[in-house]
């Protein structure tokens, strides 16, 4: 996946401001810790690379269009590690964008036996619009389906939840309304001001649960897996 210029300066204003950003990244900081994962960790596809700088030193991330200090240019595709050299692989966002059976493929091969996966996805085929085709979005997952791909790979899934599902009913009326008006269209990435400090105060109380096994959401506009390499 390659980030035009203007998309990349859009998700660096974004990180570590946007609601859904600072609930999906406090999710994944508590799933690492309880899942015990260990380095070296890769983000792969990671974007800005904010989050792996602030995992610091034991992580390396790569992009396809990464261009920041302490990226490396490379594709999920074919990652730039050897064979079994890497402690946890995280692909955040990133499956959707590509061919998933062979950047999981590749996961599986970098990971060293009793490595960790983790991978965050939209989730909810029914949701598909044009904020998908806008973010090269080639598909949605349902919890099904991205567990058969993650196990096909060779992976034990260990944890399989939901993100953003208190705020799943407001999309899904947002989405609704869209398509009977006739106005569905890209949403607004920007979110400022005082509605963006509530729904981060959501996402941020449901990413908690991320603490324990269960209760965890069963579905959400995202959907979030732990695996593990035997």
């Amino acid at each position: 996946m390659t980030l035009p210029a203007d998309r990349l300066e859009r998700l660096r204003s974004m990180e570590g401001s946007h609601f859904w950003s600072i609930g999906r990244d406090h999710l994944v900081d508590l799933l690492i810790a309880r899942h015990a994962m260990g380095a070296p960790f890769v983000d792969a596809g990671a974007g800005t690379g904010d989050y792996a700088r602030r995992l610091g030193p034991g992580c390396v991330w790569f992009d396809t269009g990464a261009v920041e200090p302490g990226g490396v240019r490379a594709s999920v595709l074919a990652m730039p590690f050897g064979d079994a050299a890497i402690g946890t692989v995280l692909v955040r966002d990133v499956i959707e964008h590509v061919d998933d059976a062979a950047a999981l493929d590749e996961a599986f091969r970098v990971l060293r036996p009793g490595g960790h996966l983790l991978v965050t996805v939209p989730g909810w085929p029914s949701l598909w619009g044009p904020r998908d085709v806008a973010a090269g979005h080639l598909r949605r997952y349902r919890r099904r389906s991205l567990r058969a791909v993650v196990e096909r790979s060779g992976f034990e899934v260990r944890e399989l939840r939901g993100y953003q599902f208190l705020l799943l009913p407001a999309l899904i009326g947002v989405r609704l309304v869209a398509r009977v008006t006739g106005q569905e269209r890209p949403e607004r990435e920007e979110q400022v001001g005082g509605l963006n400090r509530i729904l981060t105060r959501i996402n941020r109380l449901e990413a908690g649960l991320g603490r324990w096994q269960a209760p965890a959401p069963p579905t959400g506009s995202s959907l979030v897996l732990v695996a593990v390499k035997p």
